[in-house]
């Protein structure tokens, strides 16, 4: 039997959400951003489709919330683990399914004898050694040159049909990886770009509502406003006036781009440089965040850059790996080799 494919958001589902009892009625709870209620609707997907693939409940449909173990988590957990998720995307989907049993537990619609912490903390127990292992993931160093490679792309001439969708396709993937890196976006705040909100690259702070259903700027570099706007007027020159800032040039032509496609950009350039096999476009956050704090920014500024509601998050992810890099800067500055030690031991004596 083949291995599974690695899953992810962007994929088609086989199963509905609304094969389990009250999921829809919980979904209609969730007064966040459009793009958090399409997860939440994905990620009660995937419990579906793990209930029939594992048979947890073997009645008909819809799956009853009586018929709910406290091992949910961990079972559900352990088969995303198997099908070899990706590990943001089996974080978000877990939450996803300890809030809707919060929810349950709330409205009384679990069975007596269900114990949502005790759920919780099996989950815990079960994703303790594979959770330690995910604070040693760091980008790639190389990931600049992912912006290189694309800037230094020559652009086919815009003669013919094909050479000119090359050509907005190649000056597109600049626009999005200089954003990325500039602004350290979310993947889906970057994504969810319209022209006007860019002003055609004219604009260097860029409200939106983010993470949270919050608003928030994202910040552009002058490079990344003059790679928007070579993008932008090309598609004038085609008399594009399409609304997105990323948008299909082939299939869909017009249609925004979704996450995926932003993935691919990004997949393609760190495959032909040789970076990282997992390197995705939420890497521009990491790195940007871990170069911006070793360069001296306060952490209080790098919060609200990154958009995070708590201060304890930025510190959390970002401060250990920074402080190894000051270290590593002044033994470099100040630390002495041991051939210099023992000479100027000898010269002493």
């Amino acid at each position: 039997m083949p291995k599974p494919k690695t899953k992810s958001p962007t994929e088609q589902i086989t199963h509905s959400a609304g094969e389990i009892e009250f999921a829809e009625a919980f979904l209609e709870t969730i007064q966040s951003s459009r793009n958090t209620a399409i997860a939440y609707r994905y990620g009660l997907s995937r419990l579906a489709e793990f209930i029939a693939e594992t048979r947890y409940i073997s009645l008909p449909l819809p799956y009853a919330g009586s018929q709910l173990k406290d091992d949910l988590l961990v079972k559900f957990y352990e088969w995303m683990a198997k099908r070899k998720y990706a590990e943001q995307t089996l974080t978000s989907y877990l939450a996803v399914v300890k809030r809707f049993l919060i929810w349950l537990d709330a409205n009384d619609r679990l069975p007596p004898s269900f114990q949502v912490g005790k759920a919780v903390n099996r989950l815990k127990a079960a994703r303790g050694n594979r959770r330690s292992a995910k604070a040693g993931h760091e980008p790639d160093p190389g990931l600049p040159r992912i912006v290189t490679y694309y800037d230094s792309i020559p652009l086919p001439q815009p003669e013919e049909k094909r050479g000119a969708i090359k050509r907005l396709e190649i000056l597109r993937a600049r626009a999005i990886v200089h954003t990325l890196y500039a602004s350290a976006g979310r993947v889906s705040e970057v994504a969810s770009l319209t022209r006007e909100m860019v002003l055609d690259g004219r604009k260097a702070e860029v409200r939106i509502t983010g993470k949270g259903n919050k608003d928030r700027l994202l910040l552009l570099t002058r490079e990344a406003q003059q790679a928007i706007a070579a993008y932008c007027r090309e598609r004038d020159r085609l008399n594009d006036r399409a609304p997105g800032l990323f948008i299909s040039h082939g299939r869909d032509v017009g249609k925004t781009l979704g996450r995926g496609t932003l993935w691919s950009v990004v997949k393609k350039a760190a495959q032909e440089l040789g970076l990282f096999k997992g390197t995705s476009p939420h890497a521009f956050r990491h790195f940007r965040a871990q170069q911006l704090l070793h360069e001296g920014m306060d952490l209080d500024v790098l919060q609200a850059y990154l958009g995070h509601a708590d201060i304890s998050t930025t510190r959390r992810i970002y401060a250990p790996y920074t402080a190894v890099d000051k270290v590593r800067d002044q033994l470099e500055t100040f630390g002495r080799t041991a051939q210099d030690a023992a000479e100027d031991d000898h010269a002493q004596r």
